[in-house]
């Protein structure tokens, strides 16, 4: 017989498969937004004529590269801000437990003879 204790319950995700995600899902939803404000204020066609060398891009390939662009900068940054929380300054940070000792302000001629402080002022 196994003891319960030490099995994972199926079905359930770690914590680095839950920020994927959650990264994901937010930058799908994000970037299903931002095709939708993108393109109907820009007209694929338009961006056709703008280019500069001679590609045929169709609607589709528009709405494609559009939907890429926008799913990968929301991925990257979902997943900087999944990052920045996990790794983000323990418990009691804000309440000012755990701060370091502020610097301990010294003389600079303590350190360096040579120096002349006539000449800072």
């Amino acid at each position: 017989m196994t003891s319960q204790g030490n099995q994972e319950t199926s079905g359930r995700w770690n914590m680095r498969k839950r920020d994927l995600g959650v990264s994901l899902w937010i930058a799908f939803l994000s970037a299903s937004v931002g095709t939708f404000i993108l393109f109907g204020l820009i007209d694929p066609s338009e961006i056709e004529n703008a280019w500069m060398q001679e590609w045929e891009v169709s609607r589709k390939l528009a709405y494609s590269i559009g939907f890429g662009f926008l799913f990968l900068v929301c991925y990257l940054s979902s997943w900087l801000t999944c990052f920045m929380i996990r790794t983000g300054p323990r418990r009691g940070h804000a309440s000012g437990q755990g701060r370091r000792p502020p610097p301990e302000i010294r003389d600079p001629s303590e350190r360096n003879p040579d120096l002349d402080l006539e000449d800072l002022k």
